[in-house]
C-alpha cells in the first residue's frame, strides 16, 4: 500500500507551481491595466480632428486635464495616422486664459491663426494673436507664450502675422470657437494616449544645467 501511494503523489521539481504562477501573473497585469485606466479617467484626454478649407489640411486637437487645469494641444500629422504626430501650439483652455478667442483657418486652408477674444473694434478682433504655417511648419506668435511649453515659435509684429494671413487668401471660416475650446471630444483610452503624448514638448532642464554627455569641469 504504502508503495501505491507514493507512484499517486506528483513527483517534485515537475512544475505544479507553474500554472499558479501565471494565474497570479495575469491577475497582477489586470490590476496594473485597471488602474492605469482609472488614472486616465480623471484627466479624460480626447482627441478631435479637423478639416481645413478644401480637406488640404487637418488639424488633430489633443485634450487633457481636469476643468481647472484643462489644456488643449494642437497638433497634425504630415506622414497620415501612420506616422508620427506633430505638436506646434498649446491653449489654456482654463478660465485664466481670456485672451484668446476664435481660431480660425487662412482662406486657402494652408495656415491656422488665433484672433482675440475680447477687442475694442471688429477690426482689432481680427487681429491675429499667433499663426501657424502649415506648408513651413513653422509657428509665428507675439508673445513669448509659447516658450513656457516647451515649443520652437518665431517671434513677429502684427504686421507680419496679418500679411502671413494673405498670403493665404486672408480670413477663413472659423476651426475652433473660444467657448469650445476645452470641450472634451471622443475619449481616449490609456493606451490610445501614448502616440500622442510622445509629441508633446518635454520639459526643459533648469537654467544653468548642462546638456547631457557634457565632461565634469576640471576641479584639478
Amino acid at each position: 500500500m504504502a508503495s501505491t501511494r507514493k507512484k499517486d503523489q506528483p513527483p517534485k521539481g515537475t512544475g505544479a507551481w507553474k500554472p499558479r504562477a501565471v494565474f497570479l501573473l495575469l491577475v497582477a497585469a489586470l490590476l496594473v491595466l485597471v488602474a492605469a485606466e482609472l488614472l486616465n479617467l480623471l484627466r479624460h484626454p480626447s482627441l478631435s480632428r479637423l478639416k481645413g478649407p478644401g480637406g488640404v489640411q487637418r488639424l488633430v486637437i489633443y485634450q487633457k486635464g481636469r476643468a481647472a487645469n484643462r489644456e488643449a494641444w494642437f497638433l497634425t500629422e504630415p506622414d497620415g495616422e501612420l506616422g508620427p504626430a506633430r505638436c506646434f501650439q498649446r491653449i489654456d483652455c482654463t478660465g485664466d486664459d481670456t485672451t484668446t478667442g476664435d481660431v480660425r483657418w487662412s482662406f486657402d486652408g494652408q495656415a491656422l491663426y488665433a484672433t482675440r477674444r475680447k477687442a475694442a473694434s471688429i477690426e482689432e478682433a481680427d487681429r491675429p494673436l499667433w499663426v501657424y504655417d502649415f506648408k513651413e511648419q513653422k509657428l509665428w506668435s507675439l508673445d513669448e507664450k509659447p516658450l513656457s511649453s516647451h515649443l520652437e515659435m518665431h517671434s513677429g509684429s502684427e504686421a507680419r502675422l496679418v500679411r502671413l494671413i494673405n498670403d493665404h487668401g486672408g480670413k477663413g471660416p472659423v476651426a475652433v470657437s473660444w467657448y469650445d475650446l476645452g470641450k472634451r471630444g471622443d475619449y481616449l483610452f490609456a493606451w490610445q494616449i501614448t502616440r500622442w503624448e510622445k509629441a508633446l514638448p518635454q520639459a526643459a532642464p533648469p537654467r544653468g544645467t548642462p546638456p547631457r554627455g557634457t565632461p565634469p569641469p576640471n576641479t584639478k
